[in-house]
This record gives structure tokens, sequence and C-alpha cells, in this order.
């Protein structure tokens, strides 16, 4: 597996494979590909070296020796992340032909990110200030909040909208 590093400037996953090589073996392995993932999600099963990670802490910025400057990074298999991305863009594209998603929704939406999402609140806020009315913001931080949501709640809530 040593020449496989060479060809990718991508970390490989848990099992050592690299996206260079997923990309090149692509026309071999896209059958037994499918016929694994239709099998995971048929029983809802994710097989289990897709749910481990190897876990890096990457330097953000300040004193290397306060822990607190780190961010943890997991590099889990490429494989899954495949599977992955094919169902968020069914899902997003099941929201989008249901007009299931607001407009303000910018997370996770084509062609809207971040700085979308900050452009469209900055034009936003300089309309009404340009008229001269007065403009309140209230910052929240939802740090982990996905991991406080009931999943179980959450699954009802995806079902409900058709998305199972």
């Amino acid at each position: 597996m040593g020449k496989i590093y060479t060809i990718s400037k991508k970390a490989p996953g848990t099992n050592d494979i690299v996206p260079k090589l997923l990309v090149e073996t692509a026309v071999n392995i896209v059958k037994p590909l499918c016929m694994i993932f239709t099998q995971s999600l048929c029983v809802g099963v994710v097989p289990n070296p897709w749910k481990l990670a190897n876990v890096c802490a990457i330097f953000k910025k300040g004193t290397k020796s306060d822990s607190g400057n780190y961010r943890p990074v997991s590099l889990t298999s490429h494989v899954c992340k495949v599977l992955e991305s094919i169902l968020r863009d069914k899902i997003t594209d099941h929201l989008e032909k249901w007009s299931i998603s607001l407009s303000s929704q910018h997370g996770f939406m084509k062609q809207k990110s971040c700085l979308t999402n900050l452009l469209e609140f900055l034009e936003y806020s300089c309309k009404y200030v340009d008229n001269g009315e007065p403009v309140d913001v209230i910052y929240l931080d939802f740090q982990k909040a996905f991991d406080k949501v009931p999943h179980c709640r959450l699954m009802l809530k995806l079902e409900t909208l058709g998305v199972g």
C-alpha cells in the first residue's frame, strides 16, 4: 500500500484507501460498491469498518502548547463518504423538488454557503439602515446542536417530510 500514498495528496481513511484509488478504479468497483450500498440501505446497517475514524488534532491558532487551540479531524472511510454524498444529494434534491426547505436555508444547499448567508444578511441589513430604520442583531451559537437533538424525533420529522 505504500505506493498508493504517493499518488494522492488526500489522507487515506481508516482502510488505507485514498480517494484517487477509488477514482482510478471506478469502472471496476462501481457494481460491487452499488451492491454494498444497496444492501446497507435495505437492511439499515452501516458496515462496522465505516464507523471507524482516525482522529487527528489540527492546530488552529494561538499557542501550540494550549490544547484548546487544536480541532479534531476525523479521517474516515472514503467509500462511506461516497455513499454519504449520494444520500446528501438525493435528500437535497427531494427537499428542493417538493419545496420543503426555506429559501433562507444556506447550509448543505447547492450554490449556497456561509458566505452567501452573510451576503444575504448584509444586503438585508443595509436596506434597513439605508432607509434610516434600526437593525437589531442577535447572534446564537448552536455549538454541537446536532448532538443534542433527540435522534428518534429527528427521524420522525424526516419521515413526515418523505425522507425515509
